[in-house]
């Protein structure tokens, strides 16, 4: 099973195919791989490509309707499935908020979370804060009855003094991936004191992009408006001095 297949489609670049036909062939030879996403956003799932021109593969799409069907969930988000890999489970949660079809998934042999871009070391982009909140709660109630040895999200962008990298790709002094069963309970709390457009909370840092870029937008349109008015200001008044002299 491999849990989202990265941002990037050129096997040059990045060669996810090859590395994972590589390790299926040394591990689990003859066995089918099923791809699932943490969600839909295209850094997730921009290896996909790559990945269904394997033989023995089933991709998974991301987007609800093909998620729902996938699980037989008639309720959303008031469900949750299993994956059994023969022997081993993997839970699957719904936590919309960052993403509509957002999923998390729990491994109960190593008892890891794969948090997605719900929980993670960075900012938290919250594009539906009830959603996130709910979610954040559900998540927080499965951490109590079961034990969780990490959470892994699926980005770093916090270096070890709680800075966070912006639009860069060199993290000097990165912070580790892990969280831990804590900030899993905490998150509730964490997301509760979002104010909805951007927020800092510890060492998250809460955003929500559609907001801030149209109180950006409307920013901008202002200072255009402003500018253009000054503009006929002045050539109001440059032409009244004229017809005065």
């Amino acid at each position: 099973m491999l849990i989202d297949a990265g941002d990037v489609e050129d096997p040059a670049q990045m060669p996810l195919a090859r590395t994972v036909e590589g390790i299926l062939a040394r591990t689990a030879p003859g066995l089918p791989l099923l791809v699932l996403h943490t969600h839909g956003h295209f850094d997730h799932r921009a290896g996909d490509g790559q990945i269904a021109g394997l033989g023995n593969v089933e991709v998974v799409p991301s987007d609800l309707a093909s998620i729902t069907r996938y699980f037989g969930w008639k309720i959303w988000p008031d469900s949750q499935g299993q994956i059994d890999l023969g022997g081993r489970i993997v839970d699957v949660l719904p936590t919309p908020g960052h993403h509509e079809a957002h999923l998390v998934f729990y491994d109960r042999q190593t008892q890891l979370l794969f948090s997605g871009d719900m929980l993670l070391p960075g900012r938290l982009l919250i594009a539906d804060t009830a959603a996130d909140l709910a979610s954040a709660r559900r998540l927080a109630s499965f951490g109590q009855s079961h034990p969780i040895t990490y959470a892994l999200g699926g980005h770093i962008e916090l270096d070890r003094a709680g800075t966070t990298f912006l639009g860069v790709n060199y993290h000097p002094d990165e912070r580790p991936l892990q969280l831990t069963a804590k900030d899993v309970a905490d998150l509730p709390s964490a997301i509760a004191d979002f104010n909805g457009i951007y927020s800092r909370h510890g060492d998250y840092l809460m955003i929500n992009q559609n907001r801030v870029l149209t109180l950006y937008a409307a920013c901008a349109l202002l200072a255009l408006a402003l500018i253009g008015w000054g503009i006929g200001r002045w050539w109001r008044r440059r032409k009244l001095n004229k017809s005065r002299g």
